[in-house]
Formats: structure tokens, C-alpha cells, sequence
């Protein structure tokens, strides 16, 4: 008899958990936009984009690794929108300015060896990224002066050594990019650099932004839930891995949602994930055993909308 009360116990504990988290998934069902993988030609399923950032300084489009296909192939295609319909105007990378200038001049001029120069990117030395400048050059070769795009980089090989205060280097080197060159600008770089509010003891990058820019910066995550990723190994090669993120997570309710990639925006005053604190995929450059730690972040305060790709694979290296 007594086993018998434990389990009803059990089970009416755990009844409106599941209940909830049943809600959740129909929240994001109904909030969610689906956007259909497509060539890198075609990006009208981000023509929403327009709208949504009319007031916006920077956009931050973020990736929870740094060597996903999927990631790389995708984030092309909304900047290639940001650029030929929202005034989007400068790319910034989380990657050394003295790297990114030559690749700035190529893709202005054409001149330059543009693959010598990415294979010292580490993990961006991808040919999705390649395929990404090519893309921007053939765009400047045509565009007009004032609708030409420029890259730079926020970042520099001696902050590496003190990642706390890294992330404030990198938000003052943008400020002060973006107020010289009074341009909007796209921000690529690793999620947790993204982030607006922190539950570590610093802020990130987003931090900063959002502590200058207030909401004129956006933040737009890029999440997934399983597949294979691109990690650097102790000789700076390209390494793949499997993973599969923690059931407990953001990303495994994400998963469960009706559409296999998808933009979801939240509300922190309406949204289910009001004053909670969740746990999404983070994958670093460098392999950790026995496997990635998720990321604890506040949906609708650390980041303003996330997109969500159910699996993906590892990013390809340059030849």
C-alpha cells in the first residue's frame, strides 16, 4: 500500500511539469516562422527582417559553435538580406582586424590571395565563409559607393590571454567603429558573446552594446540540438565530433517543435521563459569530455530572438 501512495505521489508530482512543458511546445508552434533551408541566392524567408530591425544600430547574429555548416550557410543568407534590403552596411567579426583588413581589400578590389589569408582563421578558415566573401566582393563590384560593404575585426591576439576582459575590448573596438563609420552594422561572433545580461560575474560583449546602444542593438542567436561540429584539435586542425545536447535544455524543447529550423522571437513580459533561466547548446573551439557543457541564458534578456536548426553538421574546412 505504501508503494502504491509513493507512486500516485510521483505521478501528480510530475503531471504539471509535463503539462507545462506541453504548453511551452505549443507556444513555440505558435510563435514560431519557419524558414525552409534554400539556396544562398534566395532569402525571402527573412524579408520579415525589415521590419523587425528598422530601429536597430547592430544585429548580432550569433552561433553556438564555430564550426557549423548549417550555421555558416544560413547566417550568409541574412546578411546577404541585411545587405540588399535593410541598409546593413559593415560586418564585424569576432576575429583579429589585422586579419580581416586584407580581406576588406578583396573584397573591394579583387586583389589579395583571400584563401592564404583564412586558413590562418582557425575555424573560420571554412569555405562557407569563403563562399560568404566571395559573395560580398561580387556585391561591391556592382554596388554603388554608399551601398558597398566593409568588413573589420573587433578582436586582437593580446586580449586572448584575459577572456573577462576581452569582451569589453572587442564592445569598445565596435562603439567606436560603428560612431566613426555611422554605419549599421552586422555583428558575427560566438553566442556568448552576445549575451546582454550574464549569471557569470562580467558582462559579455552584448553587455556592453546594449549598455551604449540600448535597444538599437539586436540579438539573434543560432541554437541546434544534435548532429556533428568542427572543433580545432591540439595541432589547430579541424576535428569533427558528434554531440547531442542535454534533455533538461532550451534546445531539447526547441527540438520538439513542429519545424525542423525555425526564427522565434521572444517577449519577457508575455512568453513562457518569463524570469526563468535555461540551458543551451554551447560547443567552444576545443573539445570537452566526456561532452559540451550547455550555456545557462535568460530568453528575451540575454538575447532578443533565436534561430533554431533541429540537427546540423560539421562546417567544411577550405581547400
Amino acid at each position: 500500500m505504501q508503494k502504491i501512495l509513493l507512486l500516485i505521489i510521483f505521478i501528480l508530482a510530475i503531471q504539471p511539469d509535463a503539462h507545462s512543458q506541453t504548453d511551452t511546445v505549443k507556444w513555440i508552434n505558435d510563435h514560431a516562422r519557419e524558414i525552409r533551408a534554400s539556396g544562398d541566392n534566395d532569402h525571402s524567408d527573412w524579408s520579415f527582417l525589415k521590419e523587425e530591425l528598422k530601429e536597430t544600430q547592430i544585429i548580432g547574429i550569433g552561433e553556438a559553435s564555430h564550426g557549423t555548416h548549417e550555421f555558416y550557410t544560413e547566417k550568409a543568407r541574412i546578411i546577404h538580406h541585411l545587405i540588399e534590403k535593410c541598409g546593413f552596411r559593415t560586418i564585424a567579426f569576432e576575429a583579429p582586424d589585422s586579419t580581416m583588413m586584407p580581406i576588406d581589400s578583396f573584397i573591394r578590389t579583387g586583389q589579395g590571395d583571400l584563401k592564404k589569408v583564412m586558413k590562418e582563421m582557425g575555424l573560420y578558415g571554412a569555405e562557407e565563409i569563403y563562399q560568404l566573401f566571395l559573395g560580398l566582393k561580387d556585391h561591391n563590384q556592382t554596388a554603388v559607393a554608399e551601398k558597398q560593404v566593409k568588413l573589420i575585426g573587433i578582436d586582437k591576439p593580446e586580449y586572448w590571454s584575459d577572456p573577462i576582459s576581452r569582451d569589453g575590448f572587442m564592445a569598445e573596438n565596435l562603439r567606436k567603429m560603428v560612431t566613426d563609420l555611422g554605419t549599421k552594422t552586422i555583428l558575427w561572433a560566438h553566442n556568448v558573446h552576445l549575451t546582454k545580461d550574464t549569471t557569470a560575474q562580467y558582462l559579455a560583449m552584448g553587455g556592453y552594446l546594449t549598455k551604449h546602444f540600448g535597444n538599437r542593438y539586436f540579438a539573434l542567436v543560432l541554437d541546434t540540438y544534435q548532429g556533428s561540429v568542427n572543433v580545432l584539435s591540439q595541432q589547430r586542425k579541424f576535428e569533427a565530433h558528434t554531440f547531442e545536447t542535454e534533455p533538461a535544455t532550451l534546445s531539447a524543447m526547441l527540438s520538439k517543435a513542429r519545424y525542423q529550423q525555425f526564427y522565434l522571437k521572444f517577449d519577457p513580459k508575455k512568453d513562457p521563459f518569463k524570469g526563468t533561466m535555461v540551458y543551451m547548446t554551447n560547443i567552444y573551439a576545443n573539445w570537452t569530455e566526456p561532452k559540451p557543457k550547455p550555456v545557462p541564458i535568460h530568453p528575451g534578456i540575454d538575447f532578443d530572438a533565436v534561430f533554431f536548426i533541429r540537427a546540423t553538421t560539421a562546417s567544411k574546412e577550405i581547400n
